[in-house]
């Protein structure tokens, strides 16, 4: 009976719609995500050439929700590394190239890459980009931290220089600032090579970038150390900030797994470090069988269940019994003062995945994981409360973003879009042909609500599933009145988001959506005499 209703309801609906609307088409293909997914829209190739294969993808995000992309690839006629800095103010929708330059370096390649973007305002916005760009088979090489001008993508300063380096990762404080900072610090994390032993090398900075004024040795070995991974965390119980990191140590140059370590700075964030923690040794089945770690903490202004803050360390170990790699996670819930760490299960498959990568949402207090699973070439998307209740039980928000499984060594990375307030994700995978792109997709960017009306107009809107704000862009080719209005289930108009004329050009429009009951809505776009209705979900 309740389905005979709700069919009698909507064609009731489309019959009372249709006389308003003309020629309208109802769009019902939603979500168009293999995966049957409500979030995530297609993937985005952030910038699409066809003789790159792009690696080593890197994104952030700014104050007001500007998102900054890099990745590295080989020139092929010249041998010789090249680097790209890309930027979105559109949510990922397009990108600009702010500049593609070459490292000449004979026969060399990029075996590192980070970005972070700081600043309140357009006036202070920054972004620096740090890379190693190595000429040897061993992934030596040399590293720098440059700093660019955010608004008009111009090059600054340069930070930092550093020779034999292998791996570098960079963090900042943010929208918490560190005690001590003005305005605001950043962290710097590389593994140097010598030949009297490797090191674990810290630089932070106090004044905003200015220059990098700490210098800190956080350990030293007779091994090799390669991976890093750096994060912030503060909490109103301790408000004065530090910096957490992990690194990985190998027996040897080509060693494949190895060790995993992870100390923080204390009792500030320009403090000396703590004992480091062998992770791999509180699981033998990951004893010296570990490698690429990830690193996230808890940054916002609440405490966690024990009045401290949480500390969330992945890795890659490798099961020699099953010939797979799966990934060990450790979580701290007194991670300033204590080294109770536990372990947990993150969503526990026989399936082999490696390559994680998690980072904190302070507005929804979850932990954001992403990884590669090789056997079914998917890039899941995980959430997890900061207090850790349940630890084995992470939502599933996708099984999958990706849309093509042509994935190798995507190596995907989680990032916090401050201006969605969500999560964002980036990766290398499929491209034009046999090339491989950097990549982009995100909860809140479109579903399935693309439209091309003839060649002069396009629509995107997002997210759909919606809480409170429907994003809504749209792009016209020349003078043209545009009607965007939003109907109930039974065919009364909600609400007339706008209707007027508009010159060529991309509009963005934000439509609050908060105060509806949950359910479905259809959107009408008209341009001219060209219409079209699409079905819009509302969700608590």
């Amino acid at each position: 009976m309740k389905l005979r209703y709700a069919v009698l309801i909507t064609t009731i609906f489309l019959l009372y719609l249709d006389p308003v609307i003309g020629q309208s088409t109802i769009d019902y293909s939603f979500p168009i995500k293999s995966t049957n997914s409500m979030l995530f829209g297609n993937d985005i190739i952030i910038n699409n050439n066809p003789i790159e294969n792009q690696y080593h993808v890197a994104v952030c995000t700014a104050f007001n929700g500007w998102l900054f992309a890099t990745y590295s690839y080989v020139n092929e006629t010249l041998h010789e590394a090249a680097g790209a800095l890309l930027k979105s103010v559109d949510n990922g929708n397009s990108w600009t190239v702010i500049f593609d330059e070459l490292y000449p370096l004979d026969s060399s390649e990029f075996t590192s890459m980070d970005i972070i973007a700081t600043g309140d305002s357009l006036s202070n916005l920054k972004v620096y980009l740090a890379a190693v760009v190595s000429n040897n088979n061993a992934g030596l090489g040399d590293g720098f931290v440059n700093q660019y001008n955010g608004v008009t993508g111009a090059y600054e300063n340069n930070l930092l220089m550093i020779g034999s380096s292998y791996y570098i990762a960079l963090s900042k404080d943010g929208t918490y600032p560190a005690y001590n900072a003005n305005p605001y610090s950043l962290g710097v994390l590389y593994s140097r090579y010598s030949s009297h032993g490797d090191s674990i090398i810290f630089y932070s900075s106090s004044n905003g970038g200015i220059s990098l004024d700490n210098r800190q040795v956080v350990a030293t070995t007779q091994n090799r150390f390669h991976k890093v991974a750096i994060s912030y965390g503060i909490s109103p119980a301790w408000s004065s900030g530090r910096y957490f990191t992990a690194w990985e140590e190998k027996a040897g140059f080509y060693s494949n797994t190895g060790h995993i370590y992870t100390s923080h700075t204390d009792p500030n964030f320009n403090s000396s470090f703590t004992s480091p923690v062998v992770l791999d040794s509180l699981d033998p089945a990951a004893l010296n069988n570990s490698k690429n770690p990830a690193i996230a903490c808890q940054f916002n202004s609440s405490d966690n269940d024990s009045a401290n803050l949480t500390e969330v360390v992945l890795f890659d170990k490798y099961l020699s019994s099953e010939n797979r790699y799966e990934i060990d996670g450790f979580y701290n819930m007194k991670s300033t003062n204590t080294n109770h760490y536990y372990q947990f299960n993150l969503n526990p498959s026989s399936n082999s995945r490696q390559q994680p990568s998690v980072n904190f949402n302070p507005y929804d207090q979850t932990f954001m994981v992403t990884y590669y699973d090789s056997t079914i070439q998917k890039l899941p998307y995980l959430l997890h409360d900061f207090n850790m209740v349940n630890p084995d039980s992470w939502q599933v928000v996708s099984p999958g973003y990706n849309d093509s499984p042509d994935l190798t060594s995507p190596y995907p990375k989680v990032v916090l879009n401050m201006g969605q307030h969500q999560g964002a994700n980036a990766w290398s995978g499929n491209g034009t042909g046999a090339t491989c792109a950097a990549l982009y997709d995100a909860p809140y960017l479109p579903t399935g609500f693309y439209c091309n009306l003839a060649d002069d107009f396009n629509l995107w809107v997002y997210p759909n599933p919606s809480k409170t704000i429907l994003n809504i862009n749209f792009e016209i080719k020349s003078l043209t009145n545009v009607t965007l209005t939003l109907y109930n289930i039974i065919g009364s108009p909600i609400g007339e988001i706008t209707n007027q004329s508009y010159p060529s050009g991309r509009y963005y429009l934000k439509y609050n959506v908060s105060s509806l009951s949950s359910g479905s809505y259809f959107l009408t776009y008209q341009v001219g005499n060209s219409i079209k209705t699409y079905k819009i979900l509302k969700i608590m």
